[in-house]
């Protein structure tokens, strides 16, 4: 039995066991890298357009060929996790993700970026359904929801850092270098990764003995194909993939096209827009921790949902009409990124709600794929923004989004209960 395990049978420690931390920073790391290279591309559009004579619109499609052929393997890759190794499966995914992106810098055409992007996405695939599976399954749920924040925060440190690590790198080097270094570093982790795999595997379930979840008895590994595609088709569940695809577009515009709109609509450059998108970033993974302990200190998600993006749309929609200096630009994205990452840890909560157990991999594959739906929809039409109308429309329409995501997020929580 596991520390973790074994931690179960007594009084919860409001603190992560050995054996629980162990599973949470490995799982982190490589979340971390699984958004750092879903954003490697949009720093240096400018640079890849140059370099291949292509616009934005045509690089948006790079962008969501990785996004779609994610969405389109998250659900298979989840009904497999829930069956093998998630541990192994998640370090094979990460070494192949790391190899597109190494293949980027060497591509002699931007027709050889599409093929490399869905290899990449398809590799990209295994992070949310194993990452989820492997926590839930050794965390107690006492301390669950700050798991969870950890791994959003991880995801979000990995945004922070593209933008600086690209335009950093290229600025020292170039981009053949720099994708050749970045990739070459996910490999590395992932062999790292699959070789110890064993520690993090998640034999058992540490869930509290009065949760809903460890009344159930037992059930075969993974259940039948049927009894897990009736899942998914379930009420709850189809409302939880239309939040998260809403979601998604809501904060892809200002994650991806900040840096090349926001110069455009203010005498700003491009560079400072990347720091002050970075620092968005940052203040998201601190709003994450706070996220995860008042999900586990109040129980009161929602509310904190609500309020925070009610005010996040407001301070996105800001970006398009508030003439912005770079002192300004930096605070509305310091009070957004902070409020932004206070919501993950409810979204991962609301899941984990409806998942029976041993189909966690499977129910976070399948409503994660709204999240890769949303990421392939915002780079073409945003890109299609940018190059033929006004790119304040990439912020207003961003705000309009998580007003929508916010309807979508208490309809789901209703059809939960």
């Amino acid at each position: 039995m596991t520390a973790a395990a074994g931690a179960s049978a007594t009084e919860p420690s409001a603190e992560l066991s050995f054996a629980e931390f162990q599973a949470v920073s490995l799982v982190t790391s490589a979340h971390f890298m699984s958004h750092f290279y879903q954003l490697v591309l949009p720093p240096v559009f400018g640079m890849m357009a140059a370099r291949h004579g292509v616009g934005f619109t045509e690089l948006g499609v790079v962008v969501s060929t990785f996004a779609i052929a994610t969405s389109i393997a998250q659900t298979p890759v989840g009904f497999l996790i829930d069956r093998l190794s998630p541990a192994r499966i998640l370090a094979l995914g990460l070494g192949l993700l790391g190899l597109s992106v190494a293949l980027y810098g060497l591509a002699p055409s931007f027709w050889m970026l599409l093929p490399l992007a869905a290899i990449g996405g398809t590799a990209n695939a295994v992070f949310h359904p194993a990452d989820y599976a492997i926590l839930s399954a050794r965390v107690h749920d006492k301390r669950i929801g700050r798991a969870f924040s950890f791994h959003a925060i991880s995801g979000n440190l990995g945004w922070a850092a593209a933008p600086a690590v690209m335009l950093g790198l290229t600025a020292l080097t170039d981009l053949t270098t720099t994708f050749l270094a970045v990739g070459a570093f996910g490999m590395a982790l992932a062999t790292y990764l699959f070789l110890i795999a064993g520690r993090i595997e998640p034999k058992a379930t540490v869930a509290a003995p009065s949760s809903q979840s460890s009344t159930k008895a037992p059930a075969p590994k993974g259940g039948t194909v049927d009894a897990g595609i009736a899942l998914l088709l379930s009420r709850p569940v189809l409302m939880l993939f239309a939040f998260q695809l809403i979601y998604a577009i809501a904060f892809g515009g200002v994650r991806n096209f900040s840096v090349v709109a926001l110069p455009v609509i203010w005498d700003l450059t491009a560079e400072a827009v990347a720091g002050a998108l970075s620092g968005y970033l940052l203040a998201a993974s601190v709003g994450n921790l706070a996220g995860g302990y008042l999900a586990d200190k109040t129980g009161r998600p929602g509310t904190v949902f609500t309020i925070n993006i009610i005010i996040i749309s407001g301070l996105v929609a800001s970006l398009g009409y508030v003439p912005m200096s770079i002192g300004l630009l930096t605070g509305v994205l310091l009070v957004a990124g902070g409020l932004q990452g206070s919501l993950m840890p409810a979204r991962d909560m609301l899941v984990r709600q409806i998942a029976p157990k041993g189909q966690m991999g499977k129910l976070f594959g399948f409503t994660s794929s709204g999240l890769a739906l949303g990421n392939a929809v915002t780079p073409v039409a945003f890109g299609w923004v940018m190059d033929n109308a006004d790119p304040r429309i990439i912020f207003y329409a961003s705000a309009g989004c998580m007003l929508l995501a916010l309807l979508t997020y208490v309809e789901t929580r209703r059809q939960a209960k």
